[in-house]
């Protein structure tokens, strides 16, 4: 494998790209309708989401047991292409209908998961944890500047054309998928004599039944993704604090989109190897870190909401929350889990971890969710409720160092 890391790094680099930027000229249109939806509605739709994962998933296994992995990428992200083209179909006669644009959130948050999780599948099993540390910064560094051309063609020119965004969107898939056909990758059978149909669907939960490692994942991905769309609910209360302009909104989210990935992009060319590989920090720190840093951020909203703490921007704190959350999550934490992951076996990496990066992250998120609008109900005032997740930030911290001691023990055997 080492012959070709280096035209495996740039191919996956380019893959993830325009993955990245398909996603991202459409995100804040997403973020927008989330945020119109607003806060006290939004945990139904995504426990919505949770249901269509949980339905979608045993599909997606019985479809890599059954498909050859060479056609995964075009299968899957066909599909979501004629999903696009029938959106812009839907978009040009019933533009304004509230039903389309719901539809449309749910939709887009299946999307988004599915096509990075099968990325990131593909990615890993490509590398292994030494050359993963070495080189999926780099490989995340593509995916932001993808994300950040995205966001930044959004905030300056897109973000009142939804139409042409969609259009964009399937000319980036398709360019994703002709760079994933040029990735080298080893000859992989899924699918055994032995295997049923029923086994291959529901493969993914006997591993999870079977792998402790990835039982300490399924865990700590709940975890990060319920502080993570708390901590966005909130963000979102602050936007909506700030204005109440549809287009201003999209006009916010995609400056933050066009920003934020910059710094992420730094952070992954210039640190993510460093820190992932050193002695003294490696994946221990990154996944230990993580809850302190959700920890600093509630304690940051809880500031501004009691008018201590840059009280008179909302936009400023929003920005400031995405340039230090995000880079974190797709430069460190993320090259971390996924190097991780190159620890398992291979129908681990396209099934357990798909299923870790798409059901368990949306329930978490619809968990998030639903802690916000429990601790407004039970009658907290607004700069006491951020405090009161906290504890969950330590308990993700306690996760992460138990995670990357199961991983020592892994590279010692």
């Amino acid at each position: 494998m080492t012959s070709f890391f280096s035209k495996n790094t740039i191919f996956s680099g380019l893959f993830f790209f325009f993955v990245l930027f398909s996603l991202f000229v459409l995100r804040p249109f997403r973020n927008t309708i989330a945020a119109n939806i607003g806060t006290s509605d939004l945990p139904f739709y995504l426990l919505i989401i949770v249901i269509v994962m949980l339905l979608v998933n045993p599909i997606y296994s019985l479809i890599v047991s059954k498909v050859r992995l060479t056609k995964l990428v075009p299968s899957i992200y066909g599909f979501f292409i004629l999903c696009l083209c029938g959106f812009f179909l839907t978009y040009n006669y019933f533009p304004e209908i509230l039903a389309v644009k719901t539809f449309f959130y749910v939709w887009y948050n299946v999307f988004n998961f599915f096509v990075v999780a099968i990325f990131w599948a593909m990615t890993v099993n490509s590398f292994d944890i030494e050359d993963g540390k070495k080189f999926f910064g780099i490989i995340s560094g593509f995916g932001s500047l993808g994300a950040s051309c995205g966001g930044a063609l959004v905030d300056g020119f897109l973000y009142d054309k939804e139409n042409l965004s969609l259009l964009i969107a399937v000319s980036s898939l398709l360019l994703a998928i002709f760079f994933s056909s040029r990735v080298q990758r080893e000859e992989i059978v899924l699918n055994t004599s032995g295997d049923n149909t029923l086994s291959s669907t529901l493969e993914q939960f006997s591993q999870i039944r079977t792998n402790p490692l990835i039982r300490q994942f399924v865990i700590y991905a709940f975890v990060w993704t319920c502080l993570s769309t708390a901590l966005w609910f909130f963000q979102l209360e602050i936007i909506n604090n700030y204005t109440n302009d549809s287009a201003e909104k999209t006009r916010i989210f995609g400056r933050a989109d066009s920003i934020v990935p910059l710094i992420t992009l730094f952070v992954q060319v210039f640190l993510t190897a460093l820190i992932l590989r050193s002695n003294f920090l490696g994946i221990k720190f990154v996944l230990t870190i993580y809850g302190l840093i959700f920890s600093l951020a509630f304690l940051a909203v809880s500031g501004y909401l009691s008018d201590y703490l840059l009280a008179s921007s909302g936009v400023l704190i929003f920005l400031i929350l995405q340039g230090v959350m995000r880079p974190f999550e797709y430069a460190l934490n993320k090259p971390a889990r996924e190097a991780v992951y190159t620890t398992l076996n291979s129908k681990e990496k396209y099934k357990s971890t798909v299923f870790i990066d798409t059901f368990t992250n949306r329930f978490g998120d619809a968990s998030g969710g639903l802690l916000f609008n429990m601790l407004f109900s039970l009658g907290m005032v607004a700069y006491i409720a951020p405090l009161a997740i906290v504890p969950l930030g330590i308990y993700l911290m306690y996760l992460g160092f138990g995670i990357s001691k199961s991983v020592s023990v892994v590279k010692s055997k």
